[in-house]
């Protein structure tokens, strides 16, 4: 509700809009009050006519600096040769940097799994700026004063409403900067939110680690929002005519047209209600969206330079969706995408294509049909490697492993267990995220560890590991021979899925024997947990001898080879923590020949709580890294949301 000072004609206008319709507003100013008072009212932190060079963008000069400091740290990482890393000084700072993005914390009673460390710190950073102190008030000068201004810019400029001795203006200062700051951030919440977005090509950091700080700047917005909005109800309620702005105000309306889909937007967003209500939100918050521009938009009303920052939101938005569309529709094209249910109770899709992506990525896949949510795209997790179609004389198939839960993935599964091998056309967006193809070659061991569904996305990075395998390793320099180390472990309560999974893996640990060179390569170790008693149907190939047991049962080698061995746990969660401390404890004791320490990577797709728990584990080894024990330890992890 931005019923700020202005010097222009108010009698016509066309519907919504003030005539005369410009860019910019005019900044044309006479104060006529006493010298005092004009001097009271065009303080720098007050002033109307240039709030918006005060607030607005110096809140967008805040944000771009946080950008900055990620855009400097990826080409550091990009450009800075292996020498560099080894030195003391760089690898304090990566460790300190990876303790802050892996911490975090679990609050049991709330089941709330917070984000990372250093998400928090850069969520406390923009709260004081945003509700914090930007400049200082002539008004505030003692030490108690001063202290209270500093955890809240908002709130710690003063006045909040102009004083009563003369008429000073219509919009309370309060209400002022909290409308151009949540006006300047528009541009960014509508660049975090596509999923092709110039930050992640700047910073390197794929767009669902950012979806956090979309939902923050968001939340922020409408908070400042209605900082924004109440002043005017109470100033109007104590000046008396509050009925008759509301009945003959046509910034009224806007404002209220505007916070009602904004308030939606924030409030369905939260997560224990957007997962519960994950389709119907994703069906129809793109018309809210549209809603709240379009009336923000009017609200604004061109003054001052507020229409700016709406050219700025449009030109990166489109953007960003033009370059994701022209790749879909483009480039990528139609797709035929196969289903099949598999006995587990998991739906197989399979996509031949000439796409190419890199481990453990993911894609946005809309269904060409009524009947499977035409209008949304829905992300899966590629649970296959890439080929060059060349080499094996056919196009790569992205396959994704999908367990039905609700809406388009319990459609998937009735098709699939109706008509078998049933096929749909199919759009694809992406892929994103992922690790790369040369990171992973740099790991001397890799930790994969999965639950449930995210079974695939191991899969997934086992292929690429084995496929690796004869092409990463070997002689090292002084001819000695190198070995890489893979361990997986997966976890499920489900025991027809652990039976699907030592199917897969031990199918692709087998056929790697095989090929010329890889037993050289690798040392590999899977371990399967089955976490429920519950349910007693594993095959008879890992199940027969304890047919019919419910007590813990020590672990069942199922197969053991020169190169891999396979291990069941049964009624018995993995001691993550434990397993991360035992592979940085030996890679610490077996440095490659060459005298270098290893690098472990570590790569977790899974249930929030797992996720968890390597996470803390993996900051916890940041310790081991810092004091030398190994080079390099790097967290991948991909919840299931």
């Amino acid at each position: 509700m931005m019923n700020m000072n202005m010097d222009m004609d108010m009698t016509g206008g066309i519907p919504w809009l003030d005539q005369p319709v410009m860019l910019h507003s005019s900044r044309k100013d006479k104060c006529k009050l006493t010298d005092a008072q004009c001097s009271y009212r065009n303080y720098s932190w007050r002033y109307w006519y240039q709030a918006d060079h005060v607030y607005a963008l110096n809140t967008v000069y805040f944000c771009c600096a946080v950008i900055a400091v990620f855009v400097i740290s990826h080409l550091l990482v990009q450009v800075c040769p292996d020498w560099v890393k080894r030195t003391r000084v760089w690898r304090a700072t990566t460790s300190v940097s990876r303790y802050m993005s892996y911490r975090g914390y679990r609050f049991s009673v709330l089941k709330y799994w917070s984000p990372s460390l250093g998400v928090i710190t850069l969520g406390i950073v923009g709260a004081i700026f945003f509700f914090g102190m930007q400049g200082l008030d002539e008004d505030i000068l003692g030490s108690a004063k001063l202290m209270v201004a500093l955890v809240a810019m908002t709130l710690g400029p003063k006045p909040y409403y102009w004083p009563t001795d003369a008429s000073y203006g219509s919009s309370p200062p309060i209400a002022t900067r909290a409308g151009w700051m949540a006006l300047a951030l528009l541009p960014f919440i509508l660049a975090l939110s596509v999923k092709a977005n110039m930050i992640s090509a700047l910073t390197g950091i794929p767009h669902e680690k950012l979806q956090v700080f979309h939902h923050w700047t968001s939340y922020a917005m409408f908070v400042l929002a209605l900082i924004h909005t109440f002043p005017f109800i109470i100033y109007h309620i104590d000046k008396g005519d509050m009925v008759k702005q509301w009945k003959t105000s046509l910034v009224y309306w806007t404002g209220i047209g505007a916070i009602i889909p904004q308030a939606y937007l924030t409030i369905m967003s939260l997560p224990f209600i957007r997962n519960r209500f994950y389709e119907f939100f994703k069906a129809t918050h793109m018309m809210a969206a549209v809603l709240f521009i379009v009336f923000f938009f009017l609200h604004c009303d061109f003054r001052l330079s507020s229409w700016d920052y709406f050219i700025a939101s449009g030109v990166i938005y489109f953007l960003c969706l033009l370059f994701s569309q022209v790749r879909t529709y483009l480039l990528h094209g139609i797709h035929t995408a196969s289903l099949e249910l598999l006995p587990c109770g998991l739906v197989r899709v399979s996509v031949p294509t000439v796409i190419k992506w890199a481990p453990g990525q993911h894609v946005f896949v809309r269904f060409l049909t009524s009947d499977l949510h035409l209008l949304t795209a829905h992300p899966f997790t590629i649970s296959s490697v890439c080929h060059d179609p060349d080499q094996i004389g056919k196009a790569s198939e992205l396959i994704f492993y999908i367990k039905p839960r609700r809406g388009v993935t319990a459609r998937l599964a009735a098709l699939a267990a109706k008509q078998p091998g049933i096929t749909k056309k199919i759009l694809i967006d992406g892929p994103y995220g992922g690790v790369s193809t040369h990171h992973m070659s740099r790991f001397d061991t890799l930790l994969v560890i999965a639950g449930g569904s995210g079974g695939g996305f191991s899969l997934a990075m086992v292929d690429e590991a084995l496929r690796q395998s004869g092409v990463t390793t070997g002689e090292d320099e002084s001819g000695q021979e190198s070995r890489r180390h893979l361990q997986v472990v997966f976890s499920t309560r489900n025991t027809s899925i652990a039976d699907w999974y030592i199917h897969e893996i031990e199918s692709r640990l087998s056929q790697s024997t095989t090929l010329p060179g890889s037993d050289i390569g690798f040392e590999t170790s899977v371990s399967v947990h089955i976490t429920s008693n519950r349910d007693s149907t594993l095959s008879t190939s890992t199940l027969d001898s304890e047919k019919g047991s419910t007590n813990k049962l020590p672990p069942t080698d199922i197969t053991t080879t020169g190169s891999f061995s396979l291990n069941v746990h049964r009624n018995a969660r993995p001691d993550l923590p434990g397993l991360l401390a035992r592979t940085v404890a030996t890679a610490h004791a077996n440095p490659m020949p060459n005298g270098k320490k290893q690098r472990i990577g570590v790569l977790v797709c899974g249930p929030a709580s797992m996720l968890h728990d390597t996470r803390n584990a993996a900051a916890l080894a940041q310790k081991r890294t810092f004091g030398g024990e190994v080079e390099e330890l790097y967290l991948h992890s991909e919840p299931f949301a």
